[in-house]
Order: C-alpha cells, then structure tokens, then sequence
C-alpha cells in the first residue's frame, strides 16, 4: 500500500509507529529507495532529468520494492507522495507510473492540516525548500485530488485520513488494514 501525503504531514512517524506493534508489516520510505536507485546523484539533480529518465528511476524503483515485499510477511507499507512539487520548476506533478499503478493494491492519504506541517516543517533539521501556508494548502488538496483519481482509476481501496490525533490516525489505518486482509462473506 501507499501512504502519500505532503512531506511533513506525518506518514513516517505513523508507520512506525504501526510496524512497532505489528512486527509483520514492514514500513519503507520510497525516497530511500528512489536515493537508492539514483546513487551518487541526487534528488535535486532528479528533478533536473527529462521526464523519461524520472519515469525509469520509478519503475527501478518499484522493481526494488517488489523484491522487498518478497521478503514482507505482513502489509508493505511505503510512505510517499502521489505527487511532488518539482524543486527546479515549482511545479506541482503527479509521480505515479503505470508501475506504481500495477504494484499497489490500496492507497493511503494523510490529509493534514497546512499550519500543522509548516511546524513540523520548520522543526526539522533536514534542509527543506519552504513554503508558504498557501503553497502547502494547494499542495495538500493537489494531493488528495490525485489520491482520489488514482484510486478511482487503479480501482483500489483508497482511505483518508484527516485526523490530527496520532493514537486516531493509527486506529484508522489499522482498521483499513484489517478491512484488506478480511476474507469476503459470500
């Protein structure tokens, strides 16, 4: 499954959390592997590639992640982003390939509050364009647009989790767990 949101909006720190209690699952940050993939370069050099050589970085990159769920004996749990703000352009795009489209069976999105990831922004240390509480807002509903039509278009469960509270967002997430791994009542 994928757990998208903006960056700050609390997808890492909820998955872990969850894979602290449920040792089955397993929580991976697709920026890991897409640095993986794309070593020595970076991501700011990504975002300067043409599309096609982004669009191949992907696709490696969910290969890597389909080696990884072989090892998974629970629910792979890979937080990320359905879309992403390109750090040379400002641009708002969608990032999923048709392979991230084959490989996720659910779609997950944290739907945050824009002051509340300005905050956590600005508290951590790792270097960070900032945006304003504006650009955070446009980027928050770009995301859940996209959400929403990958989930309609890939025909998957796709759950929204708009609650600030860290103990409901896990309750929610595990119960939308639960609800996947249910056998179907005929």
């Amino acid at each position: 499954m994928c757990v998208g949101g903006v960056s700050g909006a609390g997808k890492t720190t909820m998955l872990r959390t969850h894979v602290e209690c449920n040792a089955r699952d397993l929580q991976i940050t697709g920026s890991s592997v897409v640095k993986a993939v794309i070593a020595p370069a970076t991501v700011q050099e990504l975002d300067e590639w043409p599309l096609a050589r982004r669009q191949e970085v992907r696709e490696q990159s969910i290969l890597e992640l389909q080696r990884i769920l072989q090892s998974c004996e629970g629910h792979l749990l890979v937080d990320g982003h359905f879309t992403l703000r390109n750090r040379c352009t400002g641009v708002l795009e969608s990032i999923f390939t048709q392979e991230d489209k084959d490989f996720f069976h659910a779609l997950v999105l944290i739907h945050p509050d824009p002051e509340a990831v300005l905050a956590q922004r600005l508290s951590d240390d790792r270097q960070r364009d900032l945006e304003s509480v504006e650009q955070i807002a446009e980027h928050i509903a770009y995301e859940r647009r996209e959400g929403l039509r990958l989930a309609s278009e890939m025909n998957v469960p796709f759950l929204e989790i708009a609650e600030s509270c860290a103990e409901a967002r896990l309750r929610a997430l595990e119960q939308f767990l639960h609800s996947l791994t249910e056998p179907e009542v005929a």
